[in-house]
């Protein structure tokens, strides 16, 4: 049995396994240059670059995996759902997912703390150019190709919670290792939150655009955007681990309740009136 007949057997296996071994395998060799949790401190610059080429690794795979099993053929119906963006009203969708991560400073300003408005409105550059980038790391795999394939065999509650998983909880938990590693329980935590739990909850509400947008990846992919900016412009500065811990629980908390929300109010809602 060849490449094609047992990616054309198991799709999703053959994508999950591709993207794993490529960015995995790339990142693996930041444990050459670095230790976990050093990645955002005192990195060397080549660090950067495996981070880069690793990250390339769902977008990679999806285009590979769509060509194996599809053809050219699949390729174009890939890049088809790229150019819809005749969305009408969904585009206002993209505010979504900034403006819940924006109430975390707002609460944290509420609460007493201080709020540096300084820096994030320099980091809006910075930070929009960072979306763009991730979205194009990612979204021809997790939105361009596994999600398509899992509604096929799940219900869209069933394949957004195993994407929401796969992205997060596999993909994003070995990333964010190196970034928040080395702290023992704390980094568990901190790992566990702004992989599968985050994420999971921003797949939902990814998923409920991308149901009444006929697949529109072009718009899947300025969501992604959407949090990779946010997070960087909206993100705080925490003076110990106590904290840094309730602020991010409580950030991700507001990004499963707006997700809970959509799911089960405004999503079902236009389901009963379409």
């Amino acid at each position: 049995m060849n490449l094609k007949t047992w990616a054309s057997r198991h799709p999703i296996l053959t994508y999950i396994i591709l993207t794993m071994v490529w960015s995995f395998g790339i990142w693996s060799f930041l444990f050459l240059y670095i230790k976990p949790g050093e990645l955002m401190k005192s990195a060397p610059p080549i660090s950067f670059l495996f981070v880069v080429l690793g990250g390339f690794g769902p977008s990679l795979s999806g285009l590979f995996t769509t060509w194996l099993v599809y053809g050219r053929e699949g390729l174009q119906a890939l890049w088809d759902r790229v150019r819809i963006g005749r969305v009408g009203s969904w585009w206002l969708a993209l505010l979504v997912i900034p403006a819940v991560t924006a109430l975390t400073p707002l609460l944290r300003w509420l609460a007493g703390y201080p709020v540096d408005t300084e820096a994030m409105v320099n980091l809006l550059g910075p930070g929009i150019a960072l979306g763009l980038v991730a979205g194009l790391m990612e979204e021809f795999g997790w939105r361009g190709f596994l999600l398509p394939h899992l509604l096929k065999r799940y219900s869209p509650t069933v394949a957004t919670l195993l994407l929401g998983l796969i992205w997060g909880g596999l993909w994003h938990g070995y990333a964010d290792y190196f970034a928040l590693g080395g702290r023992g329980f704390d980094s568990l935590v901190l790992i566990t939150l702004l992989g599968p739990v985050l994420l999971t909850a921003w797949s939902f509400i990814i998923t409920w655009v991308y149901e009444r947008t006929q697949g529109s990846l072009l718009l899947a992919y300025f969501m992604h955007a959407s949090i990779s900016s946010s997070a960087l412009i909206f993100g705080q500065t925490y003076s110990t681990a106590a904290e840094e811990i309730t602020w991010t629980a409580i950030s991700t908390g507001l990004a499963i309740l707006a997700a809970v929300f959509i799911w089960l109010f405004i999503r079902r809602s236009g389901s009963q009136t379409s």
